[in-house]
């Protein structure tokens, strides 16, 4: 799976990603976007490539796919500290992965204590 990883989580879950097998960007490193990039912008480039993102900016991104725009997925952390935003990154990628492979547009999101749920916008 390719992720698209949002400026505001850590570069640490680049190395969580790959680690469990998946190729991963900062939205920071991607020519066209840089440091700064606007949520539209970093959708639409999410939605072009094929890539999963990765954000705790979770009613930004709630509200662009409320537009009813097909999207690989999101996957939503909680706003922590990097040991264990990385930890939380840890244990939902897994099962993201398992939900996307067969689903497009849900977003997966895991609570600071660890609950994982996942769900789909209803279409407008």
């Amino acid at each position: 799976m390719y992720l698209l990883i949002d400026e505001c989580c850590g570069k640490a879950l680049i190395s969580v990603a790959e680690a469990l097998g998946h190729t991963a960007q900062r939205t920071r490193e991607v020519p066209g976007l840089g440091p700064g990039a606007e949520d539209e912008a970093i959708f639409a480039y999410a939605r072009a490539s094929g890539a999963v993102f990765v954000t705790i900016n979770r009613a930004d991104f709630i509200d662009l796919a409320a537009y009813g725009q097909d999207h690989p997925g999101v996957i939503v952390l909680p706003s922590v500290l990097g040991r264990d935003l990385a930890r939380l990154f840890r244990a939902v990628l897994p099962i993201a992965d398992e939900i996307m492979a067969r689903q497009r547009s849900t977003f997966v999101e895991i609570t600071e204590n660890g609950r994982i749920t996942s769900f789909e916008l209803p279409a407008r």
